[in-house]
């Protein structure tokens, strides 16, 4: 099979290539790839935490390690994912409601500046909590 008889679901005409998606695919994109990143995080920190917490030491060794600032960094990445995840969720369910319909790029916005402002608060608490800085 030929990779030219797929050009219509991966060329420039394409619904799905990035300059033709609209703000709804752009919001479905986002939201399967934090779904798939969050399932994939959530089996790595419970096997990492499961064969940690067989030996005191390596438990202890692990902790070092993601209190090293690029651990910490991802950390925050990860809670910019649960965050985009979880709001674009809760717009979804409005949506199953019948709560916006009519209006869902400015409901997906409001969501997103939602979504900005956890973002910046969690930024504060881990700076606060892992840094100690004010």
């Amino acid at each position: 099979m030929k990779v030219s008889s797929f050009k219509w679901l991966f060329g420039r005409n394409s619904e799905f290539w990035p300059t033709n998606m609209n703000t709804g695919m752009w919001a479905w994109v986002g939201h399967r790839l934090t779904g798939i990143l969050l399932v994939v995080y959530l089996f790595l920190h419970l096997s990492f935490l499961s064969q940690a917490s067989l030996n005191h030491d390596s438990f202890d060794q692990l902790m070092e390690t993601m209190a090293q600032p690029l651990f910490v960094l991802l950390d925050f990445l990860l809670v910019c994912a649960v965050i985009f995840h979880a709001m674009n969720g809760l717009r979804v369910v409005l949506f199953d409601m019948g709560i916006g319909i009519r209006k869902q790029k400015l409901v997906f916005w409001i969501m997103m500046a939602i979504s900005a402002v956890l973002v910046l608060v969690g930024f504060w608490l881990i700076s606060v909590l892992i840094f100690g800085g004010a």
